[in-house]
């Protein structure tokens, strides 16, 4: 598990997978609409954000695995954090958990392992342009998998695209 999580750097431009990008603004369903896809095709596996309230004010984010329900602390907003909170870093007003990205990567590591497919990522945006959060597991699952569901906001698909070199793509706007 550790070497699939180390920050490696893979040459881009695989363009092999199929990538159905599910776009569109901040807090406009893009979440939403990649949970019904993998409910109307009862095919794949992989995880979606979900929101975290306290109080009634959107506090942060769980990452959840869509085939068990399995779930993990992802991020707090900084005013937000629990204690003995274990962050990775952070990135404007989110603090992000090393435990919330371990549990991300192993779920893609048993879903690499397992040969299931079409794998749902959400969401791939700044921080991958950055080479952050998601960046090596996205790339290694453009590499060798062959039909991949993502959420990216509408402001990051064209940096996303070219960064990651994917050639066959199609968008789904929301």
């Amino acid at each position: 598990m550790e070497t699939m999580y180390r920050k490696t750097t893979f040459p881009t431009g695989f363009g092999q997978a199929n990538v159905h990008i599910i776009t569109g603004g901040v807090n406009t369903g893009k979440t939403t609409r990649l949970l019904s896809i993998y409910r109307e095709i009862k095919l794949g596996d992989g995880f979606i954000n979900t929101k975290i309230f306290e109080a009634g004010k959107h506090s942060g984010q769980r990452i959840v695995r869509l085939s068990t329900g399995d779930s993990e602390d992802f991020s707090f907003k900084k005013e937000f954090i629990p204690l003995n909170w274990d962050e990775e870093y952070s990135f404007d007003v989110y603090s992000f958990s090393k435990r919330g990205l371990m549990f991300a990567y192993k779920t893609v590591s048993d879903i690499i392992i397992k040969k299931v497919e079409p794998v749902f990522i959400d969401e791939i945006g700044p921080l991958e342009l950055q080479k952050k959060r998601f960046f090596d597991m996205f790339t290694l699952l453009l590499k060798i998998k062959k039909e991949i569901y993502v959420t990216v906001r509408s402001s990051c698909v064209e940096n996303i695209i070219k960064e990651f070199g994917i050639e066959k793509y199609q968008t789904i706007g929301i």
